[in-house]
């Protein structure tokens, strides 16, 4: 059964439920009062009815000084004349060891009569029910100098019955237009309140099929409307997560192929060079070219294996911080990069300061990049590459820059240059061999150490890179 079904049929009955419930309330307190007051009504009458017998009797008896239950007859039918002629009278006369003797009676009398005036105390009264008709029955008993007479009177009380059918039915017919009327418009209704949530199903099976761009823009400020920006969000999340799932797979591939090529070309070489040696056909300069050359080979290979373990994070080197002068950091940058450069002049400009980082990934990183700006450049002669560090003392980050006047890169590239084995200039890097994963090992250690690397660059004037590192807070500098 569907939502909007459960709220309409649920609303429904319940409103039914409550309204008749409530109609048969308000009938059942209107038939209640009406019966207490015909009761009450009657009740009075029928006292005035006796006391005017009993009063007419004794009169009589005062006057004539005979009593008898002619003199009762003839007082009964005078009342009747007097305009009570709607009420039925009884004048039963109640004997202890002889039957009862009805000696008068305007109406007829059937059993239930009989038991009534039969039973009961000196004042009682019972309602008296035929096929068509209700009817109360009162009754009384009247002490006349030793005879005991019971007067009944019965009063037609269909009336408040009547009323009572009518308001039952007129409740009824109510009961059924209303919530005629009321299963429409909860129909309506139910419609308008689940229409969001329907377009939220249709949006929410439409991205489980794949359409990851699709949201429900649901507007509002009520609770669907909430649970719409919440999903719309959580949409956001998930195609953020998958298109960066499918970007690394797509790297992930990327990175096979590249890695595949970058070991099919020396592999080969090895191999041919292998099957020259085990041919005994080369001279002994020959031999140790080919040796010289596998092991070249064989050397690069496990150097580029050993850069990829550490750029995947999967040597089981730890990382090992401590305090470290700008200073020293400068003079490995030129003691190992000064005889390397082969394009480019080397110029170290560094403010001594203290940094807490690991000393070793952090010659790495800069070795990694200055290696790299010195391939963009031409000459010695018209090229440098400048390490530049110094405090920002507004933030208390020391920065690290690493500039070259090379040939620069366009601003898409940028975005590209940390991806693993990614080439600007791939008959450059190939011919230095250079394998293209520098700067991904670089971003990989700014990752570690929680340095920012921002590259800046303009092509035909050169690249800067800048390394912030972060604040050491909280740490005790042993020297200070």
């Amino acid at each position: 059964m569907k939502f909007a079904t459960k709220i309409i049929l649920g609303t429904w009955i319940i409103m039914a439920l409550c309204f008749s419930l409530g109609s048969l309330y308000i009938v059942r307190n209107n038939f209640q009062f009406s019966y207490d007051s015909i009761i009450e009504t009657k009740q009075r009458q029928h006292l005035i009815n006796r006391y005017s017998l009993e009063a007419d009797v004794r009169g009589k008896v005062e006057k004539e000084d005979d009593f008898s239950i002619g003199l009762v007859k003839k007082c009964v039918k005078k009342i009747e004349d007097y305009g009570q002629k709607d009420t039925g009278v009884i004048l039963t006369e109640i004997k202890e060891k002889a039957e009862n003797e009805i000696f008068y009676k305007n109406i007829g009398i059937d059993k239930k009569i009989l038991n009534f005036i039969e039973t009961g105390g000196a004042v009682h009264y019972e309602v008296y029910e035929t096929d068509e008709k209700q009817y109360l029955l009162m009754a009384s008993l009247i002490d006349f100098y030793g005879s005991k007479i019971k007067i009944v009177n019965r009063y037609d009380i269909s009336a408040i019955f009547a009323e009572r059918d009518r308001q039952l039915n007129t409740f009824m017919k109510a009961d059924i237009i209303g919530m005629t009327i009321a299963f429409f418009l909860l129909f309506l209704l139910a419609h308008l309140l689940t229409r969001k949530i329907k377009k939220l199903s249709v949006v929410s099976s439409r991205i489980a099929e794949g359409s990851y761009g699709l949201r429900t823009e649901i507007s509002g400020h009520d609770e669907i409307g909430e649970l719409s920006r919440n999903f719309d969000r959580m949409a956001d999340s998930i195609e953020s997560h998958i298109r960066r799932l499918e970007r690394d797979v797509k790297a992930r591939e990327q990175f096979v192929s590249d890695f595949s090529h970058e070991l099919k070309t020396p592999m080969t070489s090895m191999m041919g060079y292998s099957q020259l040696l085990l041919g005994n056909s080369l001279g002994r300069e020959e031999k140790e070219k080919a040796l010289d050359y596998i092991y070249s080979e064989c050397s690069r290979l496990q150097k580029l294996s050993n850069t990829l373990l550490k750029m995947l994070g999967t040597l089981e080197e730890t990382i090992t911080k401590k305090w470290v002068y700008t200073e020293w950091i400068g003079e490995q940058i030129e003691k190992i990069c000064l005889e390397e450069m082969k394009k480019s002049k080397l110029i170290i400009e560094v403010e001594n300061r203290q940094i807490y980082t690991d000393v070793e990934l952090v010659v790495t990183l800069i070795r990694n990049l200055v290696s790299n700006g010195d391939k963009a450049c031409s000459t010695k002669e018209s090229d440098e590459v400048k390490v530049l560090g110094k405090m920002e003392e507004a933030s208390g980050k020391y920065l690290f820059f690493v500039t070259d006047t090379g040939v620069g890169m366009e601003p898409e590239e940028i975005a590209k240059i940390t991806e693993p084995f990614y080439r600007i200039d791939k008959s450059r890097a190939g011919s230095e061999g250079g394998s293209g994963i520098g700067l991904a090992i670089c971003s990989k250690i700014c990752q570690f150490l929680d340095i920012t690397m921002k590259i800046e660059s303009v092509p035909g004037v050169g690249t800067t890179v800048c390394l912030a590192f972060p604040e050491a807070k909280g740490i005790e500098n042993p020297k200070d």
